[in-house]
C-alpha cells in the first residue's frame, strides 16, 4: 500500500511552525516500506495514524492511499480497506476486557491464509500467555493485553500495519519476541509498517521520520 501525504497539518497546530517530515510536508510511505515516526508526546503520533484509517479529519492538507484522496473513499470501501488491507496496534489496545484472550482473537473479520486457531495458539504460548487463553483480558497486566492485540492485529491480511508506540509495556525479550513476529508477518504479506516511538531504538532496520 503506498500512502502520500501533501502537506498535512491537524488543525491543532494550524498557524504554528514546526520542524517536522510530516506535518506541513510532503511524504510518502512507499509499498513495503517500514519506517518507525518518532516524537515526543503531544506531537500528533496517534493523531497521524487515525488521520491515516480515515477515522479523523481534523486536519488540513491532502491524504492519498493507493493514488485515491481519502475524501473520495466511501465508507464501504473503508470497510473492505480496515478489513483486509489496513490493520492497527492503538495505545487504548482496543480490546473487549470482558471477552477472554481467544474471544477477543476470534473477533477479527477474517484470519490471513495458513492462520488457524492452532497456529495462533502456537503463537500465544511462544509470547508466555498460553495459560491466559480463556482468562478474561480485564484480568490480564497491561504487557499481556499488548501482547493480545499484537496478536490480533498480525493474525488478518494486511497491506499495511499502523502501530503506535506497540511495545511500550513489554521488557526486553518480548519486545525482541514480538517485532521478530511482526517481520515475520511483514514479510508473509509483503506488507509496509509504520510504528511510532519515543526513543527509536529499534531491532527492525527501519526508516526513521521525525515527527
Amino acid at each position: 500500500m503506498e500512502i502520500q501525504l501533501n502537506q498535512v497539518c491537524p488543525n491543532v497546530f494550524e498557524g504554528i511552525k514546526m520542524n517536522s517530515e510530516v506535518w506541513n510536508s510532503n511524504l510518502l510511505i512507499e509499498n513495503e516500506g517500514r519506517y518507525q515516526i518518532l516524537a515526543q508526546s503531544g506531537r500528533g503520533k496517534t493523531s497521524f495514524l487515525y488521520f491515516l484509517l480515515g477515522l479523523r479529519n481534523d486536519y488540513t492538507g491532502e491524504i492519498q492511499i493507493n493514488q485515491k484522496r481519502i475524501q473520495d473513499i466511501k465508507e464501504e470501501e473503508w470497510v473492505k480497506l480496515r478489513k483486509t488491507k489496513m490493520t492497527s496496534i492503538f495505545q487504548d489496545l482496543q480490546l473487549i476486557g470482558h471477552l477472554t484472550v481467544a474471544e477477543n482473537i476470534r473477533l477479527i473479520p477474517e484470519f490471513a491464509k495458513g492462520y488457524d486457531e492452532d497456529i495462533i495458539q502456537k503463537i500465544v504460548t511462544n509470547l508466555g500467555i498460553e495459560e491466559k487463553w480463556n482468562e478474561k483480558i480485564n484480568t490480564l497486566s497491561f504487557g499481556q493485553k499488548q501482547r493480545v492485540a499484537i496478536i490480533r492485529s498480525i493474525c488478518k491480511p494486511f497491506e499495511i500495519l499502523l502501530c503506535d508506540e506497540p511495545f511500550s509495556h513489554l521488557d526486553t525479550e518480548n519486545t525482541r519476541l514480538c517485532q521478530s513476529l511482526i517481520l515475520k508477518r511483514l514479510d508473509e504479506e509483503k506488507a509496509s509498517l509504520l510504528i511510532t516511538t519515543l526513543d527509536g531504538e529499534s531491532e527492525m532496520a527501519l526508516k526513521t521520520i521525525n515527527l
